[in-house]
């Protein structure tokens, strides 16, 4: 297909894996978590082809990773040459070497759908933003998660929970990979965090005065690029596996 209304995708499967939800099923990579008889990894790459605007896609692992047994047969894979997040991106953007776009997408997804994938890719090419963003309003998830934990971040325009499917442009991959990985590094530092989106800014939040808008502006100023949230109606795009009561949790919605 490979046009101007579909997208090449890359799941991220690389690192060690090693994560509590992984070790609490004696496997060596979340992605090769069971869940309704088929690992996670085959479960995200078998929704990826069944979507009609995703027309490539590739597994990126790390080198003699455990997870390339797993795959579908037929399954393109890639190799990340560094564990960092943005080197697995990379590996993406390499293997679709012609493509000036890629969406990333988690290899812990147990839920997701074709259906899910379409809505969110039609969305976010709309935009015409160089980055987008899924998100969920957290109500949506609750039948998901029944009260188990997740981050929730609470806005003046509602309580919103971050996806896990995004949209990368490669110009603004390339142009701003030190500031991306400035950005990744601070997220779970408190003091980096403040000093990137400043105190005032953190203050807003704690009150709940900053809206969707708010947050996409902050990001567009920090990563001098165009960015857009997509808030996605499907629960499967949010849903991963974080903790090991999870897995049940996407057992049952399996049986409903």
């Amino acid at each position: 297909m490979n046009n101007e209304n579909t997208v090449a995708a890359a799941v991220l499967a690389a690192g060690d894996g090693a994560e509590p939800v992984a070790q609490s099923v004696g496997v060596p990579h979340k992605a090769l978590v069971e869940v309704g008889g088929q690992p996670t990894i085959a479960r995200v790459v078998t929704a990826l082809n069944q979507a009609n605007l995703v027309d490539e896609l590739v597994v990126v692992t790390s080198p003699d990773s455990p997870v390339i047994e797993c795959l579908p047969v037929g399954t393109p894979h890639g190799v990340a040459t560094g564990n960092d997040f943005l080197d697995t991106i990379q590996a993406g953007f390499t293997y679709h070497a012609a493509r000036d776009q890629l969406m990333v997408v988690m290899c812990d997804l147990p839920l997701l759908t074709g259906e899910a994938v379409d809505h969110f890719v039609a969305a976010a090419l709309d935009t015409g933003a160089e980055l987008c963003y899924s998100m969920h309003r957290a109500e949506d998830l609750d039948q998901v998660y029944a009260g188990r934990a997740r981050v929730v971040v609470h806005l003046k325009d509602g309580d919103y929970c971050g996806g896990n499917v995004h949209l990368i442009g490669r110009s603004f991959f390339e142009r701003e990979a030190e500031r991306i990985k400035r950005a990744f590094a601070s997220r779970k530092s408190p003091v980096q965090l403040a000093t990137m989106l400043g105190v005032g800014f953190i203050v807003r939040l704690l009150l709940r005065r900053l809206t969707v808008d708010d947050i996409v502006q902050r990001a567009c100023e920090l990563l001098h690029c165009e960015a857009a949230a997509i808030c996605s109606p499907y629960s499967e795009v949010g849903f991963d596996l974080d903790r090991p009561e999870h897995i049940a949790a996407a057992e049952a919605m399996m049986t409903r």
